[in-house]
């Protein structure tokens, strides 16, 4: 069977880093799989072909490159003569649509839709089109497929045609992503803090939708009151080169106690240092951070967004978005259980993440849908 995945970027994202894990889940070991990005660049390329997968990196920026971008997929399509082709993200699904377009058959198409759209408030104009033609075209798939039950109910209550919709959560590398003392040791001396400094993560590009202003006046409160605690943010643009972001450290007063660390690939082996993971988010679908820190045997304080309260059930604290003072004393309420009852927490936090999202469990969920879909010479299953 040979699959052809279509997605948007390639950059260290939820969709983009759950794409990496399928292809080198072993429940689809056997399968040929081929990556093809419409934007060239980004951090994944390199794991992608790593792992043995090519990946072909096209450019649909704009302009005649819409055109050329075209013309090439077109062209990688036909040679490569794929059995069924998914994409990955608004315009990746675009770009499937594109590809399955072009083939010379008809082979079953998927699309992968990741983002809870509660409102289109903050997206941009090309995001907004993207989503409208996501939209428009939604009954022409085999599959639409969603990462979050509540992305599903709110996609459909937006328009789109959902009577083939399928949820498949997000999986996660419970090897990799585990408690490792010795790197716990050694990031906390890179960051100066003593064993039992709670350090709190945020680990997330720098979007509003993320709400790092959130999290920057919650962690002002929580260093008020709880003077022996510590911040580490990650993420795209989450660099001391970020002018906003530094500047809502500094007023917040804790220049000296928040650590950012931009874009990582060794996200494991700091998420095993830090001591409680926050998901500030305003809105969200299916959190990977949230899970790769479960997995770590790292208890998580999350916003009530998407299907944040389902994946961490009672393994973790979960308050209203947008409230500050919430997540701030959920925080403190972490600080406050001890050493002893985070780790309890926290042993919790990745049995269930074993027990219900282990990748290979999921990336079998995939590979049972592809052979129905292959199987049925219609595309339907």
């Amino acid at each position: 069977m040979r699959v052809l995945h279509v997605i948007t970027a390639l950059g260290v994202g939820g969709a983009e880093r759950m794409l990496l894990k399928l292809l080198r889940a072993n429940a689809t070991a056997d399968i040929e799989q081929r990556v093809v990005v419409m934007l060239p660049g980004g951090a994944l390329i390199s794991p992608m072909r790593s792992a043995g997968t090519a990946v072909d990196e096209l450019d649909f920026l704009g302009g005649i490159p819409v055109l050329t971008g075209a013309l090439d997929l077109a062209r990688i399509v036909r040679s490569y003569d794929p059995d069924l082709v998914q994409g990955w993200l608004y315009h990746g699904n675009l770009g499937a649509s594109l590809a399955r377009a072009v083939s010379r058959r008809r082979v079953p198409l998927l699309w992968g839709i990741r983002q809870s759209l509660p409102t289109l408030e903050g997206e941009n104009v090309l995001a907004r089109v993207g989503i409208a033609l996501n939209r428009w075209c939604s009954g022409q798939p085999e599959r639409l497929l969603f990462n979050s039950r509540t992305s599903l109910a709110e996609h459909r209550a937006a328009g789109f045609h959902t009577e083939r919709a399928e949820y498949l959560p997000n999986g996660f590398e419970t090897r990799d992503f585990a408690p490792n003392p010795a790197a716990r040791a050694r990031w906390r001396a890179e960051w100066q803090v003593g064993d039992e400094t709670v350090v709190f993560g945020l680990f997330a590009r720098y979007h509003p939708v993320k709400d790092h202003a959130g999290f920057v006046r919650s962690a002002r409160t929580v260093h008020s009151e709880r003077p022996d605690t510590r911040f580490v943010l990650a993420g795209t643009d989450v660099v001391e080169e970020n002018q906003a972001l530094t500047e809502l450290i500094r007023d917040a007063g804790l220049a000296d106690c928040v650590h950012l660390l931009g874009e990582r690939h060794d996200v494991p082996e700091i998420l095993a240092a830090i001591d409680v993971y926050v998901s500030s988010s305003a809105r969200e679908a299916f959190s990977n951070s949230v899970g790769e820190a479960m997995s770590c045997a790292v208890p998580c304080v999350v916003t009530h967004v998407g299907d944040s309260l389902a994946v961490v059930g009672d393994t973790g604290l979960v308050i209203p978005p947008g409230n500050p003072a919430a997540l701030s004393a959920a925080m403190i309420d972490l600080v406050d259980r001890s050493r002893v009852g985070r780790t309890a927490l926290g042993e919790q936090a990745r049995h269930r993440v074993i027990r219900e999202f282990d990748i290979e469990s999921v990336a079998g969920r995939y590979r049972d849908l592809y052979d129905r879909l292959v199987s049925d010479g219609r595309g339907r299953a």
